[in-house]
């Protein structure tokens, strides 16, 4: 691994947190693991911290930074990360990255098995979680979009949130954490959603809780669009609640774009999930859970280009934060008491 740029996802684990960011690392472990997740690589956070320094952007940083006066104005915040993005997005990528990446991305066309480039998710990857702080980009294709949204992504660190925090801690604008980015094939998804080994509210952990919506996810993890719920019994995978959402946007990939499109009347008044998906989706959720040795929060995607079961990815996984235990229990006395009704 040494001096290489980008690694494919089988050849890094959660040992790799620091290296290639925490989504992507967790990517490579559940491949390791052979939970069906997208093909892809990462591009470490080595490569931005090179980037910035062999193409002068992070002096430039400093000057920009020594000549915005005083930070602590909301206004002036928002126009210096505008121009430090503006003129992180402008450098060219040294010409031996940019090979690297680029023969990996053209790697992953031709292992598709799709004719042409392939349609890749650009996803950034922090070595801790900061979930929606930094861009991702869906539906990029071709060498020049790829390496455009690259920079996009890494422009990210300097965003007004991140420069608004670092300020408000005292802490040097160029020292902004620089990320791991994940390119990764996208799945076709008829329907995504994010899922719960816990109950997000009571901290139970009887059940899987699934958050589905026709098209791609990004609807759901954003919170715009209405989902259909699913409550999945872990003893028995069987639903035992479920709530119809109204469904009437969806996101989707066309050409090069992510629209968000009306849902047809008649898909807005059916379930996006079979019980038999909604199922396959907890029990994965219940392995990686057991993997990982927390409940998990994570995002998958039904692929119809697929045959059931194959047909579920998994996107991401991260543990489930800020959930209140129910009536002060551990996990440990609730897994057992679920194994009591498993065996």
């Amino acid at each position: 691994m040494d001096g290489k740029q980008a690694l494919w996802f089988e050849e890094i684990g959660q040992e790799s947190f620091n290296l290639v960011g925490k989504k992507n690392a967790n990517l490579g472990e559940l491949t390791k693991l052979g939970i069906p997740v997208p093909r892809g690589f990462a591009v470490t956070i080595k490569a931005e911290e090179a980037f910035l320094n062999e193409t002068g952007a992070l002096q430039t940083i400093r000057d920009m930074v020594s000549q915005a006066g005083d930070l602590r104005n909301i206004s002036k915040q928002a126009k210096l990360s505008e121009a430090i993005r503006s003129m992180v997005e402008s450098k060219e990528i040294p010409a031996a990255m940019k090979a690297e990446i680029l023969n990996d991305y053209h790697e992953l066309s031709a292992k598709s098995g799709k004719s042409g480039a392939v349609a890749v998710s650009v996803r950034s990857a922090g070595s801790q979680s900061h979930p929606g702080q930094y861009e991702t980009v869906l539906n990029v294709t071709g060498d020049k979009q790829l390496l455009s949204m690259l920079k996009k992504v890494w422009s990210s660190i300097f965003n007004k949130i991140t420069i608004a925090k670092l300020v408000q801690k005292g802490i040097p604008i160029d020292q902004s954490p620089a990320i791991g980015v994940g390119i990764v094939e996208m799945v076709n998804a008829r329907c995504a959603g994010v899922g719960f080994t816990i109950h997000p509210i009571s901290g139970d952990l009887a059940n899987v809780i699934i958050e589905s919506t026709w098209g791609l996810g990004e609807g759901v993890v954003g919170g715009k669009i209405n989902t259909d719920r699913f409550v999945v019994d872990k003893a028995s995978l069987k639903i035992v609640d479920k709530t119809l959402g109204e469904k009437k946007l969806q996101v989707i990939a066309e050409g090069n774009q992510v629209i968000e499109k009306e849902v047809p009347p008649e898909k807005q008044a059916v379930y996006t999930l079979s019980e038999e998906e909604a199922g396959a989706i907890a029990k994965i959720g219940m392995e990686l859970e057991a993997h990982f040795k927390e409940p998990q929060d994570f995002e998958w995607a039904v692929d119809d280009s697929w045959k059931f079961p194959n047909n579920i990815f998994l996107l991401q996984t991260r543990p489930v934060v800020g959930v209140k235990d129910q009536k002060k229990k551990t996990m440990e006395e609730q897994l057992g008491e679920l194994l009591e009704r498993l065996f």
